[in-house]
């Protein structure tokens, strides 16, 4: 069965939705600043022209500018009342300034074109309806209620003011719903050039045995990805130069070749030993290209690159090759769906090379000419059954399995791990001949404690044979990359012959497809779950990076389109607001960093001698305290033997938290005990619950029971309990009445006993 990436169907539904809500916060921006432009223009008019009305006209649009903020703070969902509120309040001004016909018509074009484009359904056309009414209403209400027309000049200034505002307004909403809907599809077709590429890749080389197979699943991956060249590299030993990568298949899309991405083309990997250390610790390489240049193997020349992506093939844990992507573009971006399409193309490679080499076993292994085609034919349908495209699972394989092996019984078991007691075997699958009652049925559970032969022979990797009565059992562990996944084996009734070499051979095989085929499952899943975490992080981090973002360019662009109206106080407090928010964005940033590199465990720690408490008190002087929260610091010298810049660090994630999701008491207290100083974070919040306590220091891990959009991006307590592991110390949630996170870091004392000791 062809190995397919699986989309949640509820995916374009979600994605509709999400849509949807951006070009709703984009309204309420768009509402907010035509309301408060509008109210301005509308005062200044009124003043000019001694016209009450356009005054009172003024303060009710300003209200309507404070309720659109107020929508963007709370993230107002619905959108038919605000617009009903809007539009008779629009209507009702158009009837008191005496807006005229061409006014009221571009009012009434602007409300009918936010309903077409917030409505969900035909359930908003009524609020259209409404919005007609009110256009016809104001239209003629001056004749119907006898309304004398104001003076030209008022009725010149409310309509040039309901044109040029609502017109503006329309055109904008209508462009960025339009640019909103054309970025939605251009990652929707991303998304489906990938998951195509995958369906194309893993039928070439799970579902065929065409020589080409690898260079057809290459160019699928190279067209998705849009780069030039794709190669794939294998590991090979030389006695003279070591470890090699020696290239087994590349494409291009350019007529000349460069001689290091062609067939057979070899090179040491101790030529390249920063590429080859973090290939082979799992990790993408994307520098091979600088590290070559200037030697026999630079690639910059006709045919070759100046940019390009390794990542590593592991094969039962060993690294084996390099799927590798390159460019003549130097600064080509490599995106992080590509390096997921890579890695899913290496998992791919990897199980390919491994069937082959299982192939070339089994026809070592079956001797006899009709031995031989007997179990070729078995192995071809087992193959089929589990790694086809149009397989029928495991039962499928189980029959033709059992007949080629000239068996009564064929069963595979699941280990199942028992709290303090011997693991299980429980049957998850079998097969028996027709007309014959299973010796282990599908849900029999067996204790290994009662079968240690048994079970010895599966952890050694060897073969059991038992024998109870009649009946002969030929047993073999399965083995998946996480572990030992569960066991196969053979029975016979009234055996009258023992197991033959040929039998545990061909056991051995369909041991490890059945491993294979279990392991590509439990690789889809994490794949799955890869792809969920990437979007996870991509959302997260573009919801703390817009509010600062939006904070920076906004006032930014107000200091200079307006400086001569801005004096000294206002632009000092504009600067220091886009001083505040730049250093929030510089420190999720630099969160992010620290994190990739705790991960590929490169970061280092620097400990000296150092005042927790100081460094608390400069910590939190630096951050903006929100409205309502009192953040106290304890006066206590508290000596430590850490680094301060990462305890500075782990302090901020601490009080960052606190303020955004604790109580509004939020104190910084000091203690000692037992070798450690430590500093604990307190607040008068509601607490996290027992079953989040091991979610909340994951990667994205959070409480279930905030009730609030998540404003950070879920690893601050991730990489702060790095960090003090780091630094011999720990980060622990200490139960309290409120919540407290405890940093523990080695004392001065103690460490300066241990140096002296």
């Amino acid at each position: 069965m062809a190995t397919t990436l699986q989309r949640p169907q509820l995916n374009s539904a979600i994605q509709r939705e999400a849509t949807r809500a951006s070009v709703l916060m984009q309204w309420h921006t768009l509402r907010r600043a035509v309301a408060a432009f509008s109210a301005t223009t509308a005062f200044v008019v009124g003043l000019v022209l001694v016209w009450p009305t356009l005054i009172g006209i003024s303060l009710v649009t300003a209200l309507v500018a404070a309720d659109a903020h107020l929508a963007i703070k709370t993230r107002r969902k619905g959108a038919a009342l605000t617009l009903v509120v809007d539009i008779t309040i629009a209507g009702a001004a158009c009837v008191l300034s005496g807006v005229p016909p061409v006014g009221v018509s571009m009012v009434t074009a602007y409300f009918v074109v936010l309903v077409a484009v917030l409505g969900r359904s035909t359930r908003a056309w009524p609020v259209g309806f409404y919005a007609l009414a009110m256009g016809a209403f104001a239209t003629v209400a001056p004749a119907l209620f006898d309304i004398p027309e104001p003076p030209m000049e008022r009725m010149v200034a409310a309509g040039a003011m309901a044109v040029v505002v609502f017109g503006v307004a329309t055109i904008e909403i209508v462009r960025r719903f339009v640019s909103s809907i054309r970025q939605r599809a251009e990652q929707e077709e991303r998304r489906v050039k990938m998951s195509n590429a995958v369906a194309v890749a893993s039928r070439a080389l799970v579902a065929e045995d065409d020589a080409r197979a690898l260079a057809f699943a290459l160019e699928a991956i190279r067209e998705a990805i849009g780069a030039p060249i794709a190669f794939v590299e294998q590991n090979v030993e030389d006695g003279t130069d070591g470890l090699n990568a020696v290239v087994v298949e590349s494409v291009t899309t350019s007529d000349a070749v460069h001689p290091t991405f062609v067939r057979n083309a070899k090179t040491p990997w101790r030529s390249m030993p920063e590429a080859r250390s973090h290939l082979e610790g799992g990790a993408p390489f994307l520098f091979r290209v600088a590290e070559a240049s200037g030697t026999d193997l630079d690639r910059s020349g006709e045919g070759g690159a100046r940019s390009e992506v390794n990542v590593p093939i592991f094969a039962n844990n060993t690294w084996v090759g390099v799927i590798g992507i390159a460019d003549a573009v130097a600064d080509r971006h490599w995106k992080y769906d590509e390096l997921t399409l890579m890695r899913t193309l290496a998992d791919l490679t990897a199980a390919f090379w491994q069937r082959v080499e299982d192939l070339r076993v089994r026809d070592s292994l079956i001797g006899s000419l009709d031995g031989r085609l007997r179990y070729e034919e078995a192995l071809a349908k087992a193959s089929t059954s589990l790694l086809g495209e149009r397989g029928v699972g495991v039962d499928g394989a189980l029959e033709s399995i059992g007949i080629a092996a000239r068996v009564d019984e064929v069963y595979i078991t699941q280990t199942i791990h028992v709290p303090d007691d011997y693991p299980s075997a429980r049957v998850t699958t079998n097969w028996v001949q027709p007309g014959l009652v299973p010796i282990h049925p599908v849900g029999e559970t067996t204790s290994y404690g009662t079968m240690p032969t048994v079970q010895d022979a599966i952890h050694q990797g060897s073969l059991a044979r038992t024998m109870d009565g009649t009946n002969a059992e030929l047993i073999i562990g399965i083995e998946v990359a996480s572990g030992w996944y569960g066991s196969v084996g053979f029975l016979r009734r009234r055996a009258s012959r023992s197991w033959s070499k040929r039998d545990a051979a061909f056991l051995r095989t369909i041991a490890d497809i059945l491993g294979a085929y279990y392991e590509r499952s439990e690789s889809r899943v994490r794949l799955e779950s890869l792809l969920n975490s990437k979007d996870q992080l991509i959302a997260s981090v573009s919801h703390e990076l817009r509010t600062p973002l939006t904070a920076v360019v906004g006032l930014a662009e107000e200091l200079r389109e307006n400086d001569v109206g801005i004096d000294s106080t206002e632009r000092d407090q504009l600067i220091g607001v886009i001083a505040d928010e730049s250093r929030e964005m510089a420190d999720l940033v630099e969160d992010l960093l620290i994190a990739a590199r705790s991960g590929e465990g490169s970061v280092a720690v620097f400990p000296q001698r150092t005042d927790l408490s100081l460094l608390a008190a400069s910590v939190a002087s630096l951050l903006a305290v929100p409205e309502g929260v009192d953040l106290s610091v304890d006066d206590v010298p508290s000596a430590a033997f850490a680094d301060p810049v990462r305890v500075r660090q782990v302090i901020r994630n601490l009080l960052t938290n606190a303020m955004r999701y604790g109580g509004k008491r939020v104190r910084v207290s000091f203690g000692s005990d037992d070798g450690f100083t430590y500093l604990d974070v307190s607040d008068d919040g509601p607490g996290i619950p027992e079953h989040d306590l091991e979610a909340i220091f994951e990667p994205y891990g959070r409480s279930s029971s905030s009730q609030v959009v998540p404003g950070s991006v879920g690893l601050g307590l991730t990489l702060s309990k790095r960090l003090a592991e780091l630094m011999g110390g720990s980060l622990s949630y200490v139960p309290s009445e409120g919540c407290t996170f405890r940093l523990s870091v080695p004392s001065a004392e103690a460490s300066k006993a241990r140096a002296a000791s």
